[in-house]
């Protein structure tokens, strides 16, 4: 487990919006990694992360990922894959 850094996540989609919706480019991520993206974090996009999901990678078409505040969980069966990370939450 390791936190995400700027290196391995780069944001392809954002709506703009209170109830926001991004879609990250994410790279060289493992199970149970974590990406901070409240205020202080490696994405400073969100106040609270609702969901998050991983898609296209090498294990799974498409996996929940955990969500605790602004800190997103990789899920399970992730060795250093790539993919991307869709996650909505409010940035109020």
């Amino acid at each position: 487990m390791a936190a995400i850094t700027a290196a391995q996540v780069h944001k392809v989609f954002d709506n703009n919006a209170a109830d926001r919706v991004c879609l990250y480019e994410i790279s060289n991520v493992t199970a149970a990694d974590t990406a901070d993206l409240g205020p202080s974090g490696v994405v400073p996009d969100y106040q609270t992360v609702k969901q998050a999901a991983v898609m296209a990678t090498t294990i799974a078409g498409t996996a929940s990922a955990a969500c605790s505040g602004t800190t997103v969980t990789m899920p399970a069966g992730l060795s250093h894959d790539a993919g991307y990370l869709l996650v909505w939450g409010d940035t109020n």
